[in-house]
């Protein structure tokens, strides 16, 4: 009878820790689930700069202007350009000015690639559906102003 008490201890123990971790997925499940409520719902972290944009469009057109510039083929830096016209002597500057506008001038042609994109699903959304677009960009820019303000929404 005394091998009885170690073994009933031991099962105790066990259907504690897995009760817990029950409770603890289910509890991951059930925030997942309230923050994510509703159709659209997203989170209310206002993006930066023109990236805005994109966060205010609806996920279906997210996923469109994303498929489209994935299709871009995006080369990194070339660093090694960069790192040659900084090793030569005398420093020739006018070679370094060639490396950043060739990068600046493929980053404006994502940029530019991005925009068309945007304007593509825009031009495409209903008059309604534009309305909700204009709506919700305006949501975000003002929590991008309330979060530059600071909490009281005061300047002074």
């Amino acid at each position: 009878m005394t091998d009885v008490i170690p073994k009933r201890r031991w099962i105790t123990i066990v259907l504690g820790i897995s009760l817990a971790l029950n409770l603890a997925v289910v509890a991951a499940v059930a925030g997942a689930a309230w923050r994510h409520r509703g159709d659209d719902h997203r989170p209310s972290r206002a993006a930066k700069g023109g990236a805005i944009y994109m966060q205010a469009l609806p996920r279906e057109a997210q996923r469109a202007v994303r498929a489209q510039l994935k299709s871009i083929r995006r080369t990194p830096p070339d660093t090694a350009q960069m790192i040659a016209a900084l090793r030569v002597e005398p420093f020739d500057p006018a070679a370094a000015v060639r490396v950043l506008e060739a990068q600046r001038d493929e980053g404006m042609a994502r940029q530019s690639a991005a925009s068309d994109a945007w304007l593509a699903q825009v031009t495409a959304m209903s008059a309604q559906e534009r309305l909700a677009y204009a709506d919700r960009l305006q949501e975000l820019a003002q929590e991008r102003q309330e979060r530059r303000e600071g909490p009281s929404g005061d300047d002074s």
